[in-house]
């Protein structure tokens, strides 16, 4: 790779703005004003290589918990043959309730047994394929700022999702004496989920036979008062339901919603927000990194710098999420969600995990995140969008065709060259042609 004398990439790039988008063809792309790019440059491909994914594989010891994770729902909270033969039925009702038929929805619809023995068995299952597919992928260091007597709050709990799927995904943080206060406005689902994570814990012991997590349950919302100022903060998929029928701003509620996560936080701490990979939900993932990056926090994953998301606006065409195949998904939860009419090929998410303890470390060559599935071209060229320190790119040729959605690109270019990138006319993004 081209040498750049150990400066951080982005400090070399000159100040120069992206000319004014203009009607031409879709896709085409253009130089920058005032940095003209021969052909040449323009079809220039860059070496890259993959350094790391956003989706893991997890222990051998949790797939197998979790390919039976019917199972385990069975052993503490039995259905009757009867009651298991409505469950299809029963799980794509509550779909249409937590979708087209959200504002006919009650806030404790948790509350219900059928419904929350239909979220178990089918959203749950699902979160926990694609959260512990994820956590797998972080970093070995990445929850190295939790220690044994370390305190963690999961908002907005339901059945413990978030907990058991750490503990599956993470067998390091099985032999630490953690404390888990879980807060939900339903105590049936936290009382589910503790039994769950009890199943979990049994199945996947300690490898130092440590008992399993504190998990304190508390009744309430996220205003919910809780007396011990913890380590971490997570919530999943609690925040698309608290924005949609609210009539202030995306932008209004993130900066509301990140002085109250951060209200839970210790002197150093970490926070994790999981929401489901469609446009809103995804520009308000976006727009709270935004917030913690002004509160002196750096990004652990998934940006790969610590710059304005590109994706943040609320009229953005562009959302950040990364999608995960079904292929490796429990034969007995597809087979449910086809029983279902509920099938799926693969499952999305957008997250953001940031700390105020761990800077993030300025890389020397220009990383690239990519996050869109393949988008053909005209000529026949395919790509793919992805972030980076230069805000939105988009990368092209071959390669793309075989990239997985979240994977890290470190591509070999430098900035003198990067400061000439051609622009996509359509999207605004730069252009790296890696064919």
């Amino acid at each position: 790779m081209e040498k750049n004398n150990g400066t951080p990439f982005y400090k070399n790039l000159a100040t120069k703005k992206k000319p004014k988008k203009v009607v031409q063809p879709q896709n085409k792309s253009v130089p920058k004003k005032g940095s003209p790019a021969t052909k040449k440059e323009r079809s220039a491909a860059y070496p890259y290589k993959i350094t790391s994914s956003l989706f893991g594989r997890i222990p051998a010891d949790a797939s197998s918990f979790l390919n039976n994770f019917d199972s385990a729902i069975q052993s503490v909270y039995p259905l009757s043959a009867k009651q298991l033969q409505q469950l299809p039925k029963n799980i794509n009702e509550l779909s249409h309730q937590l979708t087209d038929e959200r504002s006919d929805r009650r806030l404790g619809y948790m509350n219900s047994q059928i419904n929350l023995l239909a979220y178990a068995h089918y959203f749950q299952w699902w979160n926990l394929y694609r959260f512990t597919s994820l956590f797998s992928s972080f970093p070995e260091d990445a929850f190295s700022f939790l220690k044994s007597n370390s305190f963690a709050l999961d908002i907005g709990s339901g059945p413990l999702t978030i907990p058991i799927a750490l503990w599956l995904s993470r067998p390091e943080l099985r032999n630490l004496n953690l404390t888990f206060y879980v807060l939900d406005i339903s105590q049936t689902a936290l009382k589910l989920g503790e039994e769950l994570f009890l199943s979990a814990a049994a199945a996947c012991p300690a490898s130092n036979n440590s008992d399993p997590w504190k998990i304190v349950r508390v009744k309430g919302n996220i205003t919910t008062e809780i007396k011990q100022k913890v380590s971490f903060v997570t919530c999943a998929n609690m925040f698309n339901e608290l924005i949609q029928n609210s009539e202030k701003s995306l932008i209004a509620l993130s900066k509301e919603y990140t002085r109250t996560l951060l209200s839970y936080a210790d002197k150093n701490a970490a926070v994790l927000i999981i929401e489901p990979g469609i446009p809103k939900d995804s520009h308000f993932v976006s727009l709270l990194r935004n917030n913690f990056v002004k509160s002196d926090f750096s990004v652990v994953a998934p940006c790969s710098h610590s710059e304005h998301c590109p994706m943040g606006g609320a009229n953005s065409k562009k959302w950040c999420h990364f999608t995960l195949d079904t292929k490796y998904a429990p034969k007995k939860l597809t087979e449910l969600s086809t029983a279902a009419f509920l099938p799926k090929e693969d499952v999305t998410l957008s997250f953001v995990f940031a700390s105020n303890f761990k800077k993030l470390q300025e890389k020397r060559y220009l990383t690239l995140r990519v996050f869109s599935d393949v988008i053909k071209l005209p000529g026949g060229i395919v790509g793919r969008y992805a972030c980076s320190v230069l805000g939105l790119v988009l990368v092209t040729g071959s390669p793309t065709l075989k990239l997985k959605s979240g994977v890290e690109l470190l591509v070999s270019i430098s900035p003198e060259k990067a400061d000439k990138l051609p622009i996509d006319i359509k999207s605004g993004a730069y252009v790296i042609n890696i064919g």
